[in-house]
């Protein structure tokens, strides 16, 4: 009987986990039609909020802009600057990107841009997305 309840405990308590997460799904822009996001972002135990980014069919930067050559995704809260997440990583043969990150805020938006330096300082290379996410508090 033990056995058979295991398997039910687990299965609800992953429901309620994922039941806490925001997901918000978006098309990409022009260069990149065509391609779709997945944001998750879920608060953490510290009261911060984990930001996960998965984004599919997705063409090489080069493709995009001749001159690219990363994806560098930015958080933007409210008037404040853009806040570089990190740069995209991409799989040119599965043609997807992901990231990994985090967000002191709930809400904010999620930019992605082309860019030639894989580090800039602040947003300067086309946008490819701009998504709205306000995670659950």
């Amino acid at each position: 009987m033990k056995r058979a309840l295991v398997p039910l405990f687990t299965a609800a308590l992953l429901s309620t986990v994922a039941a806490c997460a925001t997901t918000v799904q978006a098309p990409t822009q022009a260069p990149a039609l065509g391609s779709d996001a997945k944001i998750v972002a879920k608060k953490n135990k510290t009261g911060t909020y984990a930001v996960t980014l998965d984004i599919t069919n997705l063409a090489p930067p080069s493709r995009l802009d001749a001159e690219a050559t990363a994806f560098v995704v930015w958080l933007v809260s409210g008037d404040l600057p853009a806040v570089r997440a990190g740069t995209l990583a991409y799989d040119e043969g599965d043609r997807r990107g992901q990231l990994e990150a985090s967000s002191p805020n709930a809400a904010f938006t999620v930019l992605i841009t082309l860019e030639k330096d894989p580090t800039p300082a602040s947003p300067s290379g086309k946008g490819i997305l701009s998504a709205a996410v306000a995670a659950r508090k």
